[in-house]
């Protein structure tokens, strides 16, 4: 198949950057648009966030996400490919759907580190369980690097 539009969910972590490596050489590979995109959820931070304001955590984590996007377009560069940089609040899935659909993309490219029992209670489900849901509102295939 080729790919006319790809999406890369980045975070920073190792598998990430594997992600947006990726994501880069199919871009080149397939001459497609790359769109990297950080979602911006302190939906954990808001149960216990005490004095703390929760638009002064959200701006820290839009400008970590600036910066977390900027190594992912140096990662991309050595493939000649020059990625959209999209960083937005919202819920992680929602805000890759959000993507996803705005681009028109066909491929959502994720990196991936298997979860503890805990983590997998604390984000409610699996990892797999929301990629099918992603792939069936948005019609993208999706690829998730380990």
């Amino acid at each position: 198949m080729k790919y006319t539009s790809i999406v890369c969910g980045v975070t920073g972590s190792s598998h990430s950057q594997k992600a947006a490596l990726e994501a880069a050489a199919l871009a080149k590979q397939h001459n497609s648009r790359l769109t990297y995109v950080y979602a911006v959820d302190i939906a954990f931070l808001k149960a216990g966030i005490g004095g703390l304001s929760t638009s002064l955590a959200e701006g820290g984590l839009e400008h970590l996400g600036s910066h977390i996007l900027d190594y992912a377009e140096q990662l991309a560069q050595p493939h000649g490919v020059a990625p959209k940089k999209i960083v937005r609040r919202g819920n992680v899935l929602e805000v890759l759907k959000q993507v996803l659909l705005e681009e028109k993309a066909d491929l959502l490219v994720l990196g991936h580190e298997d979860r503890t029992f805990f983590e997998k209670t604390l984000f409610k489900g699996s990892v797999e369980d929301h990629v099918e849901e992603l792939k069936k509102q948005t019609g993208a295939e999706v690829t998730v690097i380990r």
